[in-house]
């Protein structure tokens, strides 16, 4: 009996993990039923793709940049000069990153992650993923 009623509880705790089903057979994307979730109206799609917007954004604004990493900054743990064609900023690249990968600055990289605005407004971005691209 005990065993029929934990089949029974499993079961009815399962239940609504298959509610939003996405995958062969389903009926309709969650996004065409509105399920999407966030904010929609001014200000929701802005962009954040060069050194320029990075050193205007936000805090924890994402970000995907394609550039060049051009030096490390000496003494400063993680942290390198991130270089596009409209500016320069601060990076913080965790060495787990570069996943034993040589990047020079002749590599062309895209970097994805947030800015991080720290005391007196001067901002760095905090790299979550680094590609090579070449």
């Amino acid at each position: 009996m005990r065993y029929l009623l934990a089949f029974a509880l499993s079961l009815a705790m399962a239940v609504p993990a298959f509610a939003a089903f996405e995958g062969p057979g389903a009926t309709q994307p969650s996004s065409q039923m509105g399920m999407g979730g966030g904010f929609q109206g001014p200000g929701a799609n802005a962009q954040c793709s060069t050194a320029a917007d990075a050193m205007k954004a936000w805090d924890d604004t994402y970000c995907t940049v394609e550039g060049r990493i051009v030096e490390k900054i000496v003494g400063a743990k993680d942290k390198y000069i991130f270089e596009d064609s409209t500016g320069k900023i601060q990076v913080d690249i965790d060495r787990k990153k570069f996943a034993d990968r040589t990047v020079t600055p002749q590599n062309t990289v895209r970097l994805h992650g947030e800015v991080d605005v720290e005391h007196f407004g001067r901002r760095e971005l905090d790299v979550d993923v680094l590609e090579i691209i070449r």
